[in-house]
């Protein structure tokens, strides 16, 4: 009795059936991979003839622009001898800046690739330095190993008080308090009278340490001291810019207004016009002057010159005061 073995079976059936849909899949693969080679060989070919078209049609376009030009440059020689001479130049110069050109590409990428390598240099530290975070049950017995109770859920992180000491960082001490600086009073000559001021030596006054006051009675001293025995103040609510009036030696009225201003604070030209609009037509001023402490700025200047005002700057009054320069009246005045 002949017994019946039972056919072996493949992956997928008899043994005849199981290889054979494997072999149909894998030569399908090589087929679809074959085309596509074929495709990418046929663009590399189809790409490398344009490129070819393109650089010939450059050629021949170059060619036929140099034959027109030679053809031009032949009817007319002046005009291409002069092109000719604004050519080279600028081709020189364009020859010779391609060099540079590459060389700051180069270092702009040596940069780019240096900047590149430092920031992976420093995410690796970084990710170095970082400790292993310990999670779960080994956290709780890290923890508890360190003798230090692990925090409760919900539980709230104590808050830190200043003044605290962590072994690591120094308390800053707290700033001092600004030093006071002793009071300084005012100048005695802030105070003084016309009759005091007679008696001061003006030569050695600190007019700037003066009051608004004090400075009108020191420019009213002075007048006085060279040769206007009446010079009086005037000035106040309503003195309409006069702050002292004068008679000069030779007989002329004279009209003084005091602007006391600090070195950072110059006499502008809205100051003048204010004056000059008071000093001739209210006053009446022959010599109308304007003293200050400071100094003038240009257009300032400018009005006082075209209206005929005086203007005696601070290095112009510690002049006068000095006996060094004239006074308002003296040589180089300004006579309105």
């Amino acid at each position: 009795m002949i017994d019946e073995v039972a056919p072996e079976r493949g992956p997928r059936g008899p043994r005849g059936e199981g290889p054979e849909p494997v072999r149909k899949r894998r030569g399908a693969r090589r087929a679809r991979g074959g085309s596509a080679g074929a495709w990418r060989s046929r663009l590399t070919v189809r790409s490398g003839s344009v490129a070819v078209a393109l650089a010939v049609a450059l050629l021949v376009g170059l060619g036929l622009a140099f034959q027109g030009f030679a053809r031009w440059a032949g009817e007319h020689p002046g005009w291409s001898v002069l092109l000719g001479l604004v050519a080279v130049p600028v081709v020189y110069a364009l020859l010779r800046g391609m060099p540079r050109g590459r060389e700051l590409r180069r270092a702009a990428r040596a940069g780019m690739a240096e900047a590149e390598a430092d920031a992976v240099i420093a995410a690796r530290t970084a990710r170095a330095e970082e400790p292993p975070a310990a999670e779960g049950p080994r956290a709780e017995a890290a923890v508890r190993a360190a003798g230090e109770a692990p925090p409760r859920p919900g539980a709230e992180e104590p808050t830190l008080v200043a003044p605290f000491r962590d072994g690591r960082t120094a308390p800053l001490p707290e700033p001092a308090p600004p030093a006071e600086e002793p009071y300084a009073p005012a100048p005695e000559t802030a105070a003084l009278t016309a009759a005091g001021l007679d008696a001061v030596d003006l030569a050695a006054l600190d007019y700037e340490a003066l009051d608004a006051d004090g400075f009108e009675e020191a420019v009213a001293a002075l007048c006085r001291r060279d040769g206007c025995p009446d010079a009086e103040t005037v000035g106040g609510a309503g003195d309409l810019g006069a702050d002292v009036l004068a008679t000069a030696p030779d007989g002329r009225r004279v009209v003084i207004q005091c602007k006391r201003y600090g070195p950072d604070n110059k006499v502008g030209s809205q100051d003048l016009q204010r004056f000059g609009g008071t000093c001739w037509s209210v006053h009446g001023a022959q010599l109308a002057v304007l003293v200050t402490t400071s100094e003038f700025t240009t257009p300032a200047q400018e009005y006082a010159d075209s209206c005929g005002i005086r203007c005696v700057d601070g290095a112009g009054l510690a002049a006068w005061a000095e006996g060094r320069g004239p006074a308002p009246w003296g040589p180089g005045a300004t006579v309105g």
